[in-house]
């Protein structure tokens, strides 16, 4: 049976209604995928503290504690990691739950069904999320026991090129990587390659973060074709290195944003990499709006809208700026 997936978007608003509700829940996903980024983003967003225990590097005494005697009898001494504060409030975020080997797993049941382990009780105002990778990830997975699965709510999250595309520009990744992207959105993620003697190597959100870390750092990008394949892998790293060809055709983009305005060819791949280079070039400056918006007109509808909409999330003002109404009002329909 196939099970339903989300999106990043659809997982923020879900985890709201849950932290509000104190339900526990579980997050299902590939490896790189975002799941550890994306709890840390709603603590961060909702001010609260977050402590992040990666349980396959625990064992069962380390959840619990160590015993200790006190007035003639046994107590145990709960982990440091552990929140203690009464009047606190956050999210404790149990990675790589079903990575934990079962006798961590039931060293945690009583945390999760019961919001305490041993004598430690948790504070009212925190809050559980579980994460872990899928079983057909090839990682080491274990089946969680059923009353365990049965007290959280399980989504499974997949990678989306348009959730992906929002963090890398607020993030401000390379333009290489979201031109590429908004190419080829399939090569996003890929599966891990099984063969022993083969590239370990696999596309993923996190490794194009990687990657885009290392283009930023390098001059000569040509010299560092095996780096990208070791970075997203060889299938996607050849598709990514022959899509680099095609910034080599771009018009100048400075003189674009002078008013400029060159005759564009039309081959999706150079206009997905002329939207994220004239992106990448924007300063918010009164001219760079101007021709922005003049420039947006010589574009296919597709990629003119495409265009305005990524500048505004890089700068929110462009909104503000005169032009943009007359510009919603002709292709309003577009961005809904």
């Amino acid at each position: 049976m196939i099970t339903p997936s989300i999106s990043t978007t659809e997982l923020f608003r879900h985890i709201d209604t849950l932290l509000d509700t104190d339900t526990p829940l579980f997050i299902h996903g590939s490896p790189g995928i975002g799941k550890s980024y994306i709890v840390a983003d709603i603590a961060q967003k909702k001010e609260l503290e977050l402590v992040d225990i990666r349980l396959s590097q625990l064992d069962p005494v380390d959840l619990r504690g160590i015993p200790s005697i006190k007035d003639d009898q046994t107590v145990w001494m709960p982990p440091v990691f552990f929140p203690k504060d009464p009047d606190s409030e956050g999210i404790l975020f149990l990675d790589e739950l079903n990575s934990a080997p079962p006798s961590v797993q039931a060293a945690i049941y009583q945390l999760v069904l019961n919001r305490q382990i041993g004598e430690y009780i948790l504070p009212e105002g925190w809050r559980i999320i579980c994460a872990g990778n899928r079983v057909s990830d090839r990682g080491v997975v274990f089946r969680l026991p059923t009353p365990l699965a049965n007290r959280m709510v399980h989504l499974h999250l997949e990678a989306r090129f348009e959730d992906f595309k929002l963090f890398a520009l607020k993030e401000k990744l390379h333009h290489f990587i979201i031109g590429f992207l908004g190419f080829r959105p399939d090569l996003l993620s890929s599966e891990p390659v099984v063969e022993d003697d083969a590239n370990p190597a696999f596309a993923t959100p996190r490794s194009y973060h990687m990657l885009s870390n290392i283009l930023k750092a390098t001059q000569d990008i040509g010299s560092i074709h095996s780096i990208i394949y070791g970075t997203i892998g060889y299938s996607a790293g050849v598709e990514f290195v022959g899509y680099l060809k095609v910034y080599e055709s771009l018009p100048d983009i400075a003189a674009i944003y002078e008013g400029h305005y060159p005759e564009v060819q039309m081959q999706p791949a150079l206009l997905y990499a002329l939207v994220s280079a004239l992106v990448e070039y924007y300063d918010g400056s009164d001219m760079h709006k101007e021709h922005l918006f003049g420039f947006s007109e010589k574009l296919p509808t597709e990629f003119g809208v495409m265009l305005i909409k990524d500048i505004i999330v890089k700068d929110e003002s462009l909104a503000l700026y005169e032009a943009f109404e007359k510009w919603l009002e002709k292709y309003g329909d577009y961005i809904l």
